[in-house]
C-alpha cells in the first residue's frame, strides 16, 4: 500500500477530483487530506468530509483546526463527524503552550493522529488580517508535546525546514513523532544531508567502496521500544498540486535510489509506516 500522508485541496470539487487521479497515477493507494488554513481558496473542513464520502476508499480526512480556538468538545464533534485526524497550522500562540495541552490530551484520548506543520510558512501576499508567525511553528516546540502525550501519534511536516538538525534529533528519542520530507527540502538538500540527520540508521549512507556498518544494536542508537530505525519515522507525503504529485515522487524515489535504502525501508517510507498508523492493514 502507498499512501500520501500530506495534501491539501479546494473548495472546486474538481481539485479533488483531479487529485484523486494524479496519485492514481504515481501508484498511491489513499491519501491524507485536509483544508490548509485561514486564507485563501483552500477546503473547508466540510469540503473535506464531502470529498471523503465521494472517494471513501481513497481519502483520508483531517480536520483542518485553528489551535487556540477550539475545544475539547470541538474535537470530539470532528471525531464523530468521521474526521481521521486533525491537522495544525497558524495557532495562536507555540505548539507548546500550557492553554493547548487539553487539545492534546483529548485527541490523545480519542487514539487519532495529528498532523502539525513545522518550520518556515510560506508567505500568502497579502496578509492584512492574518497574525501569522513563523516562530510559533518552530519544531522544538513540539519536544514539550511529544514528551507530555507519548500516545499521541505526530505526524511533522518538512522536517522543521530550516532547523533540521533538531528535527533528527527530535525524531530520534521520541517514538511518537514521524516527519514527511514536503516542501523544499529535497529540492535544494541532497540526498547524504537527510541522510547524515538520521545517522543511527542501520546502514548510513556511505561513500562508494565503504562497508556498511553493522547491524543496529536496539535500544542502543534509539528510544524506540518498538526497534524503528529513522527510515522507518519518515513517510512519503507531496503537499502540492495535483500536477506536479509525480515530481515529488521522484524526488522521494531519487533519495532512496541514491541512498540504496532496501526495499523493506522504502515500503515503510511509502506507505507501510503510515498504513501502521492510520489503521490499515
Amino acid at each position: 500500500m502507498i499512501i500520501d500522508a500530506h495534501t491539501h485541496i479546494t473548495r472546486d470539487p474538481a481539485y479533488a477530483d483531479r487529485l484523486v487521479e494524479a496519485e492514481k497515477a504515481i501508484g498511491v493507494d489513499k491519501f491524507v487530506t485536509f483544508g490548509a488554513g485561514p486564507a485563501g481558496d483552500w477546503a473547508t473542513n466540510a469540503d473535506v468530509l464531502a470529498a471523503a464520502e465521494k472517494y471513501p476508499d481513497t481519502i483520508i480526512p483531517f480536520a483542518y483546526v485553528t489551535l487556540g480556538q477550539v475545544t475539547p468538545a470541538d474535537i470530539d464533534e470532528y471525531a464523530r463527524q468521521g474526521f481521521k485526524g486533525f491537522k495544525f497550522i497558524n495557532p495562536s500562540m507555540p505548539y507548546n503552550d500550557s492553554f493547548f495541552l487539553r487539545i492534546y490530551a483529548r485527541i490523545e484520548e480519542l487514539g487519532l493522529p495529528v498532523y502539525f506543520h513545522t518550520g518556515i510558512v510560506a508567505s500568502l501576499g497579502d496578509e492584512t488580517g492574518f497574525d501569522l508567525d513563523t516562530s510559533r511553528h518552530k519544531i522544538i516546540n513540539l519536544d514539550r508535546v511529544a514528551r507530555r502525550f507519548p500516545k499521541l501519534t505526530i505526524f511533522a511536516a518538512h522536517l522543521g525546514n530550516p532547523d533540521y538538525g533538531e528535527a533528527g534529533m527530535l525524531t530520534r528519542w521520541y517514538p511518537n513523532l514521524y516527519f514527511d520530507l514536503t516542501g523544499s527540502t529535497l529540492k535544494k538538500k541532497p540526498p547524504e544531508f537527510v541522510s547524515q540527520l538520521l545517522w543511527w540508521d542501520e546502514a548510513p549512507w556511505r561513500p562508494e567502496g565503504k562497508k556498511p556498518q553493522k547491524e543496529r544494536v536496539l535500544g542502543v542508537y534509539n528510544n524506540d521500544p518498538q526497534g524503528r530505525g529513522p527510515w522507518e519515522k519518515i513517510v512519503f507525503g507531496t503537499d502540492v498540486a495535483p500536477e506536479k504529485v509525480a515530481e515529488v515522487k521522484a524526488d522521494y524515489d531519487r533519495l532512496a535510489d541514491t541512498l540504496e535504502l532496501p526495499e523493506r525501508l522504502r515500503k515503510a517510507v511509502f506507505g507501510g509506516t503510515a498504513a501502521e498508523l492510520l489503521g490499515f492493514s
